[in-house]
């Protein structure tokens, strides 16, 4: 009994570790896709803000396309990464701005 329990904790650890570099792009992508979503329906995000953030948010799923096609280096992926960040940042920059939408 104890080998299975240990073997399955194995797996499963095993199983956690090794979650692909682009589900932890995906992920990030669909929280600041949210973030904007809910920017936009408290109106702390103008109509044109949100549009100029989701042309951002397009440009990086093209880039990240690209690079999926041969496969994710570190370089791209903290390339990506970098370009997230800084949308992350533009995004709460907006949102505390003053203007409302």
């Amino acid at each position: 009994m104890n080998r299975i329990m240990l073997a399955m904790a194995a797996a499963a650890t095993v199983a956690t570790c090794s979650v692909p570099a682009t589900a932890q792009v995906n992920v990030r992508q669909l929280n600041q896709e949210r973030n904007i979503d809910a920017g936009v329906r408290s109106g702390k995000l103008t109509a044109r803000e949100a549009r100029n953030l989701r042309a951002e948010v397009r440009a990086i799923e093209h880039q990240k396309r690209v690079y999926q096609r041969n496969g994710y280096t570190r370089v791209e992926k903290a390339r990506i990464h970098t370009m997230q960040d800084r949308l992350a940042t533009k995004i709460d920059r907006l949102k505390a701005n003053g203007r409302r939408g």
